[in-house]
């Protein structure tokens, strides 16, 4: 009984530690040379979707039977490398692998895909369109043509902004705690 209250306990720690970081990331500003802010904008989007998805619930059948959980960036993205210190981190019990593709339908068994900005993300949306993927990306309207999931830098920081009745149709929950950190939150909580 008391390691269950402790496991309880620690598991509250981490969770409010995690948030706490997440409000961190959100006051980090972007700036310095072009080249150097890119970078530390990728660098805390990377943060982001570490956290995006341990912040989101996925329906049991998406994450059974997988060994791993498969973290997709699709087209071109200037993530470089930064992805990559991701790989191994535990989500839901499995261990984060980062994939990289240039094909929409290649991204079926991701359970979360970032769309790059230059790509356009239509097709992409409509592939994944109510499958368990939590669908990212920093293009222009993202969230209001589907999308789960999007970035905005406003002031030289990075925001987003959540579509709850895409990723509800997609059978996906997003925690309190992440919405209460959007900026703005499309459909019913």
């Amino acid at each position: 009984m008391f390691m269950h209250r402790l496991t309880a306990a620690a598991r509250s720690m981490q969770q409010l530690m995690t948030a706490l970081l997440l409000m961190l990331l959100l006051s980090a500003p972007v700036a310095g040379t072009a080249d150097d802010a890119q970078q530390t904008e990728y660098r805390i989007k990377t943060a982001f979707l570490y956290n995006f998805s341990r912040f989101v619930s996925w329906p049991e059948a998406a994450l059974q039977n997988r060994s791993e959980f498969s973290l997709c960036t699709l087209g071109s993205t200037p993530f470089g490398e930064q992805l990559d210190t991701l790989t191994g981190k535990m989500v839901h019990g499995k261990a984060l692998v980062v994939k990289r593709f240039d094909r929409p339908a290649d991204t079926l068994d991701c359970q979360l895909v970032f769309i790059g900005q230059s790509d356009e993300p239509d097709e992409a949306l409509w592939i994944l369109k109510e499958r368990p993927v939590l669908t990212v990306s920093d293009a222009a309207a993202f969230t209001e043509k589907g999308g789960m999931i999007q970035f905005r830098v406003i002031d030289n920081k990075i925001r987003f902004r959540i579509n709850v009745d895409a990723a509800r149709a997609a059978g996906l929950t997003i925690s309190s705690k992440l919405l209460s950190l959007a900026i703005s939150v499309t459909g019913a909580r």
